[in-house]
């Protein structure tokens, strides 16, 4: 992996917008840089992470890529479900950060 994880605490719920605005601020022990996933990033997290508690499993994660029609791509981490949703509908956010 080439990208950071934030820390399990830092996670929230959040529309897309919200998300974006928060991992933008984020300064976690003065470092900073954070974004949200993109989609192929959440798809490595999960093939990753799928059998563990680092993730909620009933959450559906946000990343930043959007789709033709203006959505955006969701991942869910207990079975690797990905759909799209309108940036308004709140998602769980997971900031990462290139290393």
């Amino acid at each position: 992996m080439n990208f950071e994880i934030a820390p399990k605490e830092t996670e929230i719920r959040a529309n897309w917008y919200e998300a974006r605005m928060y991992c933008f601020s984020l300064d976690i022990d003065g470092k900073v840089g954070w974004r949200l996933p993109t989609r192929d990033e959440l798809n490595e997290m999960y093939k990753i992470y799928q059998a563990d508690s680092v993730f909620k499993n009933n959450a559906g994660y946000w990343s930043s890529t959007e789709n033709d029609s203006g959505g955006v791509y969701v991942q869910y981490f207990y079975d690797g479900y990905e759909y799209t949703a309108i940036k308004e509908g709140h998602g769980s956010v997971r900031p990462v950060r290139s290393i």
